[in-house]
């Protein structure tokens, strides 16, 4: 069985910090070995204590969350021979709390929890350990399978750190996605998913004339962010989808968190974007299942979905639904995958067409279509 994690808790409110505390308590796979008021206290302890995960609150007097994330980013550097700190970031609801936490996970924090809001404590309470749970057992799965790639001896092979490679820049090849005969593109991703669009989105825009539609997981309010984020970096329009938009060209859309996003055809064949608030699937809405499903509707072979690093196994089914339509269905490797939860679902239940490194999914999507190769399950 897997040492508890030794967590450190930062915030600069006493009433919160009790709060993180107490719920930590009940969850077996971590405790607390110091809670510190402030970015400064925790660079100390990091110097002074072994430290496996740190949750950041991102709204600090001093040094913030994002001033403390980079120190602890350097420091981890420092220390090429150890398992990096990983940061869980705490977030306000607020717009400018959801840019902050973007460009948090974007500079490689490992994920976040939206801070509980609202008078109903025992609400509050059971949500913060659930989300707390569930992170912490993602990250534990990280570091398990960082440890074996790196064979314990405190290197990556080929002797990388395993962080994702730099944030690419928009390129500037025309699209090919006309000729390859695809109407439409889905993505699904969870933990880790940030970064790695940041990397995966442009090279894939840089190679599809069609729409892009992201499921990423991640609560409302949020995606907004995502997408103005994402659409610093590529010159085709992106923006959360609206209920009833049309589809057409080159454009991303990502779901808005809360919502289903789905597309269906309008009498005159046009593609458009529908939301709905129905039921979460895999406990997530927006789901990659609604969506990829949706696709194989309307697009059949001329679908082609991609499914990213992330934790369970959202996206599965609806690849399962892609493949009997005749479309695509491609998977991030372990390697660089941040949690190979949903991807090796895919694997797992034989459904990829191609598994590849996160750079190289874009290049192999482009050759499965041009080869109109089309496997049934």
């Amino acid at each position: 069985m897997a040492e508890p994690l030794r967590v450190l808790i930062v915030d600069d409110s006493r009433i919160f910090r009790a709060a993180l505390a107490d719920a930590f308590q009940s969850i077996a796979g971590a405790r607390v070995v110091e809670s510190v008021f402030s970015g400064e206290k925790a660079l100390q302890v990091l110097a002074d204590r072994p430290v496996d995960l740190v949750t950041l609150d991102l709204e600090m007097p001093g040094m913030d969350g994002m001033a403390t994330l980079q120190a602890i980013a350097r420091f981890n550097r420092e220390r090429p021979d150890r398992l990096p700190v990983g940061v869980v970031m705490i977030s306000s609801h607020t717009t400018q709390g959801a840019k902050a936490t973007i460009d948090a996970l974007k500079g490689g924090a490992f994920d976040f929890i939206p801070k509980p809001s609202g008078a109903d404590f025992a609400s509050n309470k059971a949500r913060l350990m659930a989300e707390l749970a569930e992170k912490v057992s993602a990250f534990q799965t990280h570091r398990t399978n960082r440890l074996l790639r790196m064979g314990f001896s405190g290197k990556e092979p080929g002797g990388s750190s395993g962080a994702l490679p730099a944030l690419a820049k928009p390129a500037e090849r025309p699209p090919r996605g006309a000729e390859a005969g695809l109407a439409i593109v889905g993505v699904g991703v969870s933990t880790g998913g940030p970064r790695a669009l940041g990397t995966f989105l442009p090279l894939l825009a840089a190679r599809v004339a069609c729409p892009i539609l992201i499921v990423q997981h991640m609560p409302k309010g949020f995606t907004a962010s995502l997408a103005e984020s994402l659409g610093r970096q590529i010159s085709v329009s992106v923006a959360e989808a609206t209920d009833g938009e049309e589809l057409i060209g080159p454009m991303v859309r990502v779901a808005p968190g809360g919502r289903h996003l789905a597309v269906a055809r309008k009498p005159n064949g046009a593609l458009m974007a529908c939301l709905n608030e129905e039921a979460p699937e895999c406990g997530c809405r927006p789901a990659a299942n609604v969506l990829f499903r949706s696709m194989a509707i309307a697009c059949g072979a001329h679908s082609a979905v991609l499914v990213l690093t992330g934790m369970g196994q959202d996206g599965t089914e609806g690849a399962t639904a892609i493949k009997r339509a005749g479309g695509l269905v491609l998977a991030q490797d372990e390697a660089t995958s941040v949690v190979w939860g949903m991807p090796g679902s895919i694997v797992a239940a034989g459904l990829a067409d191609a598994v590849a490194p996160l750079e190289e999914l874009p290049g192999a999507l482009a050759e499965l279509s041009r080869a109109g190769r089309r496997t049934q399950p």
